[in-house]
């Protein structure tokens, strides 16, 4: 069994925590290059009756 697994944790939640520790080992030109690509942006908007409505950020907190 994977060592993730037996920690308890989804892959995806290996991969972001193996991810951070990779961003914060390089040096910091590197590092910040890396660090903004980290940045997500996520919209989403209902559809009805074959059109879209507005998006909505959910990554922005409130």
């Amino acid at each position: 069994m994977s060592f993730w697994k037996e920690a308890g944790f989804s892959y995806n939640r290996y991969a972001a925590v193996a991810a951070r520790a990779t961003r914060r080992a390089l040096k910091d030109s590197q590092r910040i290059r890396a660090e903004k690509r980290e940045a997500v942006e996520i919209r989403v908007s209902k559809w009805v009756d074959g059109k879209q409505g507005e998006f909505k950020d959910v990554t922005k907190k409130d």
